[in-house]
């Protein structure tokens, strides 16, 4: 059978370790969901936001190495309700709070994305790291 996974190593810095590729991978991931989602059109609608919130985990779930995606809509945030036809917003990273869990080889990186309000920005950071113990 073929190994894909080693077929793909051969590709990166020798010298990068385990750590620094399960941060790759997740980042990988967040940005990803970023650009492909950010612009649809949304409501407040629950049934509109968990169809969306659905898709988001299940796409990002299948690139390589995710051990958990998880995405929240701030429905808070979002103003369209639907009452007439052009009553909808588009979904912007403030609305969003994403954690990413990536494990690659001995090592497993938590990424987020949230929407900080003291920099008025959506912020893609680590939340942590942790790796298991060589033997």
């Amino acid at each position: 059978m073929r190994n894909y996974e080693s077929e793909a190593d051969k590709y990166f810095a020798r010298d990068l370790t385990q750590r620094e590729r399960a941060i790759f991978e997740g980042a990988i991931t967040l940005g990803a969901l970023y650009h492909q989602f950010i612009g649809v059109p949304v409501s407040r609608d629950p049934r509109i936001l968990e169809a969306l919130k659905s898709c988001m985990e299940a796409c990002m779930s299948l690139q390589p190495y995710k051990e958990k995606v998880e995405v929240k809509i701030r429905s808070d945030m979002i103003t369209g309700e639907k009452k007439h036809p052009f009553d909808y917003e588009t979904l912007k990273g403030k609305h969003l709070d994403v954690k990413i869990t990536s494990k690659y080889g001995g090592a497993r990186a938590v990424l987020r994305m949230r929407y900080i309000p003291e920099l008025d920005y959506t912020l893609m950071y680590v939340e942590s790291i942790t790796e298991e113990p060589s033997e």
